[in-house]
């Protein structure tokens, strides 16, 4: 499926969605009738899910390096899950994040890493 392939290689990444808003595109899911991808700002207290009939626009290889750069860097001092140094709390920070309803299946394995 093209989305997962897009997927695996934006994973992690910061990407602008809806053409507004820089997000770390973290997974991709399902409601059954659409996919979506699942996306973070790093210090909000949800996640949000964007149809995939629109895209995301990747950031990485698009702005100069040294520009992404600082975006990471940013989120590795801004981000919940990059600053909280005690596993058992950033595992339920994300576990918190990540609240569905039945209908909605997260497809990949998401992904917190910085990229």
């Amino acid at each position: 499926m093209e989305i997962l392939i897009e997927f695996d290689k934006l994973k992690g990444q910061h990407v602008i969605v809806g053409f507004d808003s820089i997000e770390r595109l973290i997974g991709v899911g399902s409601d059954g009738d659409d996919y979506y991808y699942i996306t973070w700002k790093g210090r909000s207290n949800k996640v949000n899910w964007s149809s995939c009939v629109g895209s995301v626009m990747p950031m990485k290889g698009h702005l100069l390096d040294r520009d992404y750069d600082q975006l990471v860097s940013i989120a590795k001092l801004n981000h919940w899950d990059q600053i909280q140094t005690n596993p058992e709390m950033r595992d339920k920070l994300i576990s918190e994040l990540i609240v569905c309803s039945p209908e909605d299946e997260i497809i990949t394995e998401l992904c917190f890493d910085l990229n």
